[in-house]
């Protein structure tokens, strides 16, 4: 590893599950502590076309062993534009209801990457983190209509050197004064899917330095 400078509603709803430090919800909770960490986290086209599986399962509960209350749900077919909206409001609510905005951290994994990447230029709050898991795509970034450019918040790009889908994002994001940029590249062995490995072995090498960019 090297330095460069949620489940479906009808499964979680507003419920916390205490096997976790944290909780699991799939929307915004009424009434948030306002001291708390909180992770919004995207999956990957897989789960838009099968509904939850046990791979996406598995990461929400890997964040959720963090002290954050984790933010997900099942999406249908996404346009990132579009969900970014969504996220804008979601994140608006929080805020309004005292939670500090570098309290506030948006992840996905592969297209719930460049909705991540998305929502950082449509909210539009340098305090905002970001991390992006296997997130940098030029081909569907120019596809989904994502403009780099416009990124705003603290990012994290982690991605796999065996990756033959997702690159670096170094390049592609560049730090601003509006933008914080740090990336990780894995070499896990395991290539995109590393991701998507139900494993401890492999999930530690990106939920960790995950939660520790949420300060969670």
């Amino acid at each position: 590893m090297k330095f460069n400078s949620i489940l479906p509603c009808t499964i979680f709803g507003l419920l916390a599950f205490n096997a976790y430090a944290g909780s699991v919800v799939s929307e915004v909770p009424p009434n948030p502590d306002s001291s708390g960490r909180y992770i919004f986290y995207m999956h990957g086209s897989v789960e838009e076309s099968e509904g939850s599986t046990d791979k996406y399962e598995a990461a929400v509960e890997a964040i959720a062993e963090s002290s954050a209350t984790v933010i997900s749900e099942v999406r249908d077919n996404t346009d990132p534009n579009t969900y970014a909206e969504k996220l804008k409001a979601q994140v608006n609510k929080l805020i309004s209801k005292g939670v500090h905005p570098e309290n506030i951290t948006i992840s996905g994994f592969s297209k719930g990457s460049i909705i991540a990447l998305a929502s950082s230029g449509t909210i539009n709050n340098k305090k905002i983190n970001y991390v992006l898991l296997a997130g940098c795509s030029e081909d569907l970034n120019e596809k989904y209509s994502v403009d780099p450019a416009k990124a705003v918040g603290r990012i994290l790009s982690i991605y796999d050197s065996g990756d033959d889908k997702f690159e670096s994002c170094d390049g592609i994001i560049k730090a601003s004064d509006k933008l914080i940029f740090e990336e990780i590249d894995l070499d896990s062995g395991k290539g995109h899917k590393v991701f998507r490995i139900p494993k401890e072995k492999f999930i530690e090498q990106w939920r960790d330095p995950l939660t520790d960019w949420a300060g969670a």
